[in-house]
């Protein structure tokens, strides 16, 4: 396991995440303003990429349809990560919740 830190301008975070998401397997995902508040920390808790073998994401095939933050559906490697949860962590276009999210299953 090892973890991921970022800090990124606010209106790319979604970019910067769903870039980082999609080539590990994400156990925790936070994020917080910086001090300044122009900028984003984003925390990714991760392990190596998996087989998707028991994922209920993806339907086992590793892929998931991502809505990216130019507004398009594109299938993109699967985290995991429900789109509920990615709303909830603030990592989805013009999210406005920012709750950390954690893997509640995670082995």
């Amino acid at each position: 396991m090892f973890e991921i830190r970022i800090i990124c301008d606010n209106p790319d975070v979604p970019r910067v995440a769903q870039s980082v998401l999609g080539a590990v397997d994400a156990v925790s995902v936070r994020s917080y303003p910086t001090r300044d508040r122009a900028r984003t920390r984003l925390y990714i808790t991760a392990e190596p990429r998996g087989t998707h073998a028991d994922c209920p994401e993806c339907d086992l095939d590793g892929m998931t349809l991502w809505l990216t933050p130019e507004g398009r559906e594109e299938w993109r490697p699967c985290t995991g990560i429900g789109y509920e949860d990615l709303l909830a962590a603030g990592l989805t276009p013009d999210a406005r919740r920012r709750e950390p999210w954690q893997h509640s299953t995670h082995q």
